[in-house]
């Protein structure tokens, strides 16, 4: 039986359509639209604005954080 990592915090707290820059040691690593969101918040699926979609998973390391207008 296989176990899954669990992180103290949830990326559940964005919603498809949002905004987002996926952070690493303070710089920006990937920024974009959310394209897709598991129910859970484990998975997201972020399309940048010069094309491209990337998965990210929370166990990743990377802090997920909406932008502002």
């Amino acid at each position: 039986m296989t176990s899954r990592v669990k992180s103290p915090v949830r990326w559940d707290n964005v919603d498809i359509g949002d905004t987002v820059e996926l952070r690493s040691n303070g710089y920006t690593a990937f920024s974009g639209l959310v394209d897709a969101r598991t129910d859970d918040g484990d998975v997201v699926w972020v399309t940048a604005p010069a094309g491209g979609r990337r998965l990210f998973h929370i166990a990743d390391g990377f802090d997920l954080a909406g932008v502002t207008s």
